[in-house]
């Protein structure tokens, strides 16, 4: 087959999922934003043909870039970078291809589209809507009560996202965020409790693998506070009947929005009103996520996840050996890095358990709060007991100081 990747260099995760087309037998080509001279020399290899553009986004660029390259005819279109799952939809529309329709892309980019659709499907969901304009968005809460979540209609993450307790803070985030008619923003009901989220991967047949996991804290507390080091937990007890509600809620969303071919990334809160949906993404999980999963299972993820994309049969399952985390240690400040403190200590305790992590040697410019989980210091580790893997997490937290200045 010949397989059109979008974006295949924005990040080295990225690599996984073009590494194994190719080792499936894939011709695969590629459109990005780097130049050719610039692509990374671990991509190179597995390319059959690339074009650059700055305009990724632009559906008539796409289409032409991809009668460039479409020789042969090109079989699949895939990317892994949410900004392009719709891009990717609309051009297999244009080329007739299989995989993720336009009209399901769109409804997992529009929050308030995607909320509204699965509500009425029994899916339990936070009150939500559409502003584009400082009135409706304070009648909106208004309606449902402070506190209220502000954000864009087609975010990734927590980015932009604000939890607004009254009116004035409310003013605030709509001072930045600028709702319009042409760009209205999403508004939500802040749902209290406990935040995790349900990757899924889907084959012509419906979801072949399951993954659950944890944020502590929560995302939106954890980006703005930064004496906090924050954890993200993969399980092994997902067959446990304690994610049996999880497992049907996210089942019943992957079958109403017709989810085939495709990974799915799947957000939820648990709290006082039970299991809520929060969002799903049409695309794998960022942040290495699908490391942790292939290692907590101790099988190619990558592999599976092209099979399916493929309509092939699944070669393997999971182990479900280990519980995986991803632990960061934020810098004292913004400024650069001028050393690290209790590193050798918590090597001591984690060692056995530790399979990935990343100490910038003094001088290197911290990143914001913003920018996610896996920046600055951060630890992986991998334990056959969530609950150990949840103390060795909160030990490293604890221990390591990242200084700056």
């Amino acid at each position: 087959m010949h397989v059109l990747f979008l974006a295949p260099d924005t990040h080295v995760y990225n690599h996984g999922f073009v590494r194994a087309l190719h080792a499936l037998g894939c011709r695969v080509s590629a459109i990005g934003l780097g130049a050719p001279d610039r692509l990374s020399p671990a991509l190179k290899p597995l390319l059959a043909g690339y074009r650059a553009t700055d305009k990724l986004l632009d559906a008539g660029e796409l289409l032409r870039l991809a009668h460039e390259l479409g020789q042969p005819a090109i079989d699949r279109i895939e990317t892994i970078d949410e900004p392009l799952v719709e891009p990717a939809a609309a051009l297999r529309e244009a080329l007739a291809v299989p995989g993720l329709p336009l009209r399901t892309a769109r409804l997992c980019r529009d929050k308030v589209a995607m909320k509204a659709f699965l509500r009425e499907r029994g899916v339990p969901c936070a009150q939500s809507a559409s502003a584009a304009s400082e009135a409706e968005a304070l009648a909106f809460a208004e309606r449902c009560g402070f506190p209220v979540v502000a954000k864009p209609v087609a975010g990734f993450g927590t980015l932009a996202t604000f939890r607004c307790a009254d009116a004035g803070e409310l003013r605030k985030a709509l001072a930045t965020l600028k709702p319009s008619a042409a760009q209205p923003i999403a508004l939500e009901e802040f749902v209290e409790g406990h935040e995790g989220f349900f990757d899924t991967l889907c084959g012509p047949e419906g979801i072949r693998l399951e993954f659950a996991a944890h944020y502590y804290p929560s995302c939106l507390e954890a980006a703005q506070q930064r004496w906090i080091s924050p954890q993200i937990a993969v399980t092994n007890r997902i067959e446990q009947a304690g994610y049996d509600e999880l497992r049907a809620m996210n089942r019943t969303v992957v079958e109403a929005l017709g989810l085939r071919h495709a990974a799915a990334h799947m957000e939820w809160f648990f709290g006082p009103k039970g299991l809520k949906f929060s969002e799903i993404g049409a695309r794998p999980a960022g942040e290495k996520i699908w490391d942790m999963h292939g290692v907590g299972n101790e099988f190619d993820v990558y592999r599976e996840w092209a099979l399916a994309i493929l309509g092939r049969p699944a070669e393997q399952r999971p182990s479900r050996r280990f519980a995986t985390g991803s632990i960061q240690v934020r810098p004292s400040c913004d400024g650069v890095i001028t050393g690290h403190r209790g590193v050798q200590e918590a090597l001591a305790r984690i060692g056995p358990h530790l399979y990935e992590h990343a100490l910038p040697p003094p001088g290197t410019p911290t990143k914001g709060l913003d920018k996610g989980w896996l920046c600055n210091t951060w630890f992986r580790l991998k334990h056959e007991d969530y609950d150990q893997l949840r103390a060795l997490m909160t030990f490293v937290g604890e221990t390591v100081k990242t200084d700056a200045r």
